[in-house]
């Protein structure tokens, strides 16, 4: 990400020295010639970095420190003066300037300058958002199975594209811990991450939660509010259940992602933001377009590249190795540390369907570990709900046999394969895709089957 620095001088040849000077060596540069304009700037390009000189013929770098600083206080701010004192010194300091420079400015100087302010903000923004994640960020790739091996080759390869990010998979699959880790891991580690549950959300109370609003902008907006897309600038938001999102709302946060600006609610000026959008949802937004409660346009925008994660009951071989790291976690937490599984109860984990998915298989952890005495976890201590499961479990829809249907004995073998591909198929929502991981072969073979025998697929 190229960074971005505003140039604040009334003296164009200054201020012209000094852009030339800093684009050669990659940065971006916006200039303003005074206060009123630096405001403009600040408030609208989101900089990355100010250079402002001391005295301006609207106002003092006095006027515009605390503004800049209640706007958005991890902006540093290196202030440039030809009226060098201590008390001057003193004086930007303590209005928030991270540090000051002489005029005339020796232009090397004054890049190693921006160069260490630049990387101190970055090395705290990182640790900020490594504290925010939690000393043990959970790990979305635990198993060996191949579909959780696919999963994380895929991902590894989307880490530093700016494209948006579209994570599919069932209620409970870890969508939310996957968003986290592309974020802590990709070239926006160092920025912030911010989340929302599209889920329920009036299209007013979504769009001022992203946008935010000016004061008077309705009648409960009684001060001025930032918008978590302000918020997440240089970094990543997290939309989760975004198939449920407003169609009122889809065609502005398009604006977002095309032009990278948007317009808070209530007022008139656009305003820039660098984000990288990560979406997910259970649903079939294919299917969604279809029926015009989605945006095509929208979908095709976020769905550059998608990542689907797999159902736990898809990958069962992978179920002790999360039950242990799990165990671990809820153990020391609960305060019951060195917990374990005896082979039974394993075996038990790995026979249940899991409609729930990893969100269930840590409630009936949690569970077992608050309410179980002994050290060594049984098939007795975990309490399934078998109703639910035989609810939410989907399985394929075979379609019913007539007397004049032959037996399965006497169908021929591409009889046999093509009833079987269409019954996967079905069960998988017509998805080639993770169809063709369900019957363990690679894509380009099963089109090359659904071809061959006349079948055809919604994706």
């Amino acid at each position: 990400m190229q960074r971005r620095i505003l140039v604040v001088d009334d003296e164009p040849a200054v201020r012209f020295g000094i852009r030339h000077f800093l684009e050669a060596h990659g940065l971006e540069v916006v200039e303003a010639e005074g206060c009123r304009q630096a405001r403009e700037l600040f408030r609208g390009s989101r900089p990355d970095l100010v250079l402002l000189d001391y005295r301006l013929r609207d106002g003092t770098a006095l006027d515009l420190l605390p503004e800049m600083r209640a706007m958005d206080p991890s902006i540093p701010v290196l202030v440039l003066t030809a009226h060098v004192s201590i008390d001057t010194a003193v004086q930007v300091i303590k209005h928030g300037a991270e540090h000051f420079l002489p005029k005339p400015v020796e232009l090397p100087t004054l890049l190693m300058m921006v160069e260490r302010l630049l990387e101190a903000q970055q090395t705290r923004r990182r640790q900020q958002a490594l504290a925010a994640s939690g000393p043990e960020a959970l790990n979305p790739f635990l198993g060996g199975s191949r579909a959780i091996r696919e999963l994380e080759s895929t991902a590894r390869r989307v880490l530093d594209s700016d494209s948006a990010v579209l994570i599919q998979g069932e209620t409970g699959s870890g969508k939310g811990v996957l968003a986290t880790w592309l974020h802590l891991h990709g070239s926006r580690g160092a920025g912030p991450l911010v989340q929302l549950n599209c889920a329920g959300l009036s299209p007013q109370f979504l769009e001022t939660e992203l946008f935010g609003h000016e004061r008077g902008a309705f009648t409960s907006a009684v001060s001025r509010k930032q918008g978590l897309l302000e918020v997440a600038h240089r970094g990543t938001v997290f939309l989760d259940e975004i198939g449920d999102m407003d169609l009122l709302v889809q065609p502005k946060l398009l604006k977002v992602l095309e032009e990278k600006r948007f317009r808070r609610l209530g007022e008139v000026e656009d305003r820039s933001v660098d984000v990288r959008l990560i979406a997910a949802t259970h649903q079939n937004l294919a299917e969604a377009v279809s029926v015009h409660r989605f945006r095509s346009d929208l979908y095709f925008r976020i769905s550059a590249l998608p990542l689907f994660i797999p159902a736990l009951r898809e990958r069962p071989e992978d179920i002790p190795v999360i039950t242990r790291d799990l165990l671990a976690r809820l153990s020391r937490e609960l305060g019951r540390p060195g917990l374990d599984l005896t082979p039974e109860a394993e075996a038990a984990l790995r026979a249940y369907s899991w409609p729930g998915n990893l969100r269930e298989l840590r409630n009936v952890l949690e569970r077992a570990v608050l309410l179980s005495c002994a050290p060594v976890l049984r098939p007795d201590d975990l309490q399934f709900n078998h109703v639910l499961a035989r609810a939410l479990s989907p399985s394929p829809a075979e379609p019913r046999r007539s007397s004049s249907e032959p037996a399965e004995l006497d169908l021929t073998l591409r009889e046999v394969e093509r009833r079987h591909i269409e019954r996967v198929l079905a069960a998988e929502g017509g998805h080639v895709e993770r169809t063709a991981r369900r019957l363990g072969i690679p894509r380009s073979s099963l089109y090359q089957k659904l071809k061959r025998l006349g079948l055809s697929s919604k994706i």
